[in-house]
């Protein structure tokens, strides 16, 4: 549906305007779409993207400050949510014995696992998006690209 019908607005001033109020409202319906899938997996967004950048890197352990900057949104408190994976049983967290203001963290086996879940589950939240043809979301993720510089 036109960005115009889903905002019951005839027109905008310029397509940049339109453009922009189109990813406002785009990420907001990702959004409603992400996060019941992780919810119902017992995760936020934030946290599968933890579990993620320390699986790549299994069985080696990861630094608070490598997690942070290879977050997809990095205003996250990375602190919070290692503590909450910790609860969680998913990870670990050393200090490092030669730098003590390293910390280094790890996913455990139930991480690991939780991971195998989540990838279980994953095609179920790609169908939303196969309204697009696979050339059609490759040309979407190449102008998102392209916007971001």
């Amino acid at each position: 549906m036109r960005i115009e019908d889903e905002l019951h607005q005839n027109d905008f001033q310029d397509d940049y305007r339109r453009l922009l109020a189109n990813l406002l409202f785009t990420n907001n319906w990702v959004n409603q779409q992400v996060m019941p899938f992780f919810k119902e997996l017992d995760l936020t967004l934030q946290q599968h993207n933890v579990l993620t950048i320390l699986r790549g890197r299994h069985p080696e352990p990861v630094c608070f400050g490598e997690i942070q900057e290879r977050m997809a949104d990095r205003n996250s408190n990375v602190t919070r949510l290692v503590d909450k994976l910790i609860e969680k049983g998913h990870v670990t967290r050393i200090i490092c014995p030669d730098n003590r203001r390293m910390i280094e963290v790890r996913i455990t086996g139930t991480g690991l696992e939780k991971l195998r879940q989540v990838d279980e589950s994953f095609p179920l939240l790609l169908e939303r998006f196969h309204t697009l043809s696979q050339q059609e979301a490759v040309q979407a993720s190449q102008l998102l690209d392209k916007l971001r510089g």
